[in-house]
């Protein structure tokens, strides 16, 4: 499975390589979303219609592209109920067999039995978050609990959550910058305020089961292939998650861009050709950046070797700044009613790659070859492909806090 690399902070850890520039990293019931440039990124009120229209090139702030520059911040804080969830298991228990197969072990987050989950997994009764971990839910636990829960980002003047506040317009967005032991101390949190039930952070085996249930043909949610159309014609993207095809088409069409900037970055210096060299650490956006028929996008990042020195959009300050101050190019939990689960749960190919509690050993990226926590679900910052939720080999730290990684809670009745 694809992934482009991403950023982590944990102490002053990047998962850059050291000489390269630290770039890192609600619309609400909408089926198959036919995109012609929604203004920096989905906001937190409910749409009417499946179609957002507009072809402003200029995002509402004279400096930035992305809307939330000129939005301010919020404090909003909301409580989840167990309005937010959705039963999955019932009663008895099923016998739930992998799409592929991974070495991973499970330990049960409330019996604490450790099982061999390589091929399947036996799950109990269960319930499943509808919904990722929103910045208006993640408040509410600060509130309860203290700054020191503020995602690593708050640490920094004018970042995202810097101060306690995160962007206005996204209290309905995942939040992010957050590690899965801190996750888990929201879980125990919640667990106080909805009684009845324990709340933790799902298993690998019940997160993938409430993506696709007994659809063994499924790779994602809503069936086998990702479905994404793009027109560069016209500029309109068809989709029913949110990838990194979602934020290339705004990038392309309607943020106002024509130029990347590369301020004082002494690795990147040449355009995608690795010889024509940069004009005062700017290039033409259309020499980065392009998108084919079906959502792959070229130019997001070049890492490799031999192509480090290449521009590209996710190491451009417009991505730095994207990524920083407002959070990434996410959008409000529950936007793709077209992308939901057969039960109901939102967002599990996209948005935000997920932390479950099943140890894996990692096949993929900076992690390859070691024990971590397993992660679901692909990003707003990974490929179509990375979001299949029959993926299997991601992996984060879990005291890492990562730029696209979030999470979702699962209960049991008491």
């Amino acid at each position: 499975m694809e992934k482009p690399e991403e950023s982590c902070m944990s102490g002053a850890a990047l998962r850059f390589p050291v000489s390269r520039r630290a770039a890192l990293g609600g619309l609400a019931g909408l089926g198959a979303m036919t995109l012609f440039g929604c203004g920096g990124g989905g906001s937190s009120d409910e749409a009417s219609s499946s179609s957002s229209s507009g072809s402003s090139s200029s995002s509402s702030s004279s400096s930035s592209p992305w809307v939330w520059a000129s939005a301010g911040t919020s404090t909003t804080a909301t409580v989840p109920t167990l309005a937010d969830f959705v039963e999955v298991i019932g009663s008895g228990t099923v016998a739930y067999a992998f799409h592929a197969s991974a070495t991973s072990s499970t330990t049960d987050p409330l019996t604490g039995v450790t099982s061999d989950t390589s091929s399947s997994a036996t799950l109990v009764s269960y319930f499943m978050g509808k919904y990722l971990v929103t910045n208006a839910n993640w408040m509410a636990f600060c509130n309860a609990m203290g700054s020191s829960y503020y995602p690593s980002t708050s640490r920094t003047a004018g970042q995202y959550w810097y101060g306690g506040t995160y962007p206005s317009g996204k209290e309905t967005h995942p939040v992010f910058f957050v590690s899965y032991t801190a996750a888990q101390a929201y879980c125990a949190w919640l667990s106080t305020q909805i009684s009845g039930h324990d709340f933790y952070v799902p298993t690998e085996g019940e997160w993938e089961y409430a993506a696709l249930g007994s659809n063994t043909g499924y790779s994602f949610p809503w069936g086998a292939a990702a479905g994404i159309s793009y027109s560069s014609t016209t500029g309109s993207l068809s989709t029913v998650f949110n990838s990194n095809a979602v934020c290339a088409q705004y990038v392309l069409n309607s943020s106002g861009l024509s130029t990347l900037t590369y301020d004082d970055d002494s690795v990147v210096t040449t355009l995608s050709d690795g010889t024509t060299a940069l004009t005062k650490d700017t290039a033409p956006l259309t020499s980065v950046l392009s998108m084919n028929s079906s959502g792959g996008v070229t130019g997001w990042q070049y890492d490799s070797d031999t192509n480090k020195t290449w521009a590209d959009f996710a190491n451009s300050d417009q991505f730095h700044d994207l990524v920083y101050l407002y959070g990434g190019y996410t959008t409000g939990v529950g936007t793709y009613e077209s992308g939901k689960s057969w039960c109901g749960c939102y967002d599990m190919a996209g948005n935000a790659f997920e932390w479950t509690s099943t140890l894996n050993t990692a096949t993929n990226g900076l992690e390859a070859g070691s024990q971590v926590n397993c992660v679901k679900g692909g990003s707003w910052y990974a490929t179509s492909a990375s979001g299949k939720s029959s993926g299997r080999g991601e992996g984060r730290s879990a005291s890492g806090a990562y730029h696209s990684v979030g999470f979702r809670v699962a209960a049991r009745a008491k």
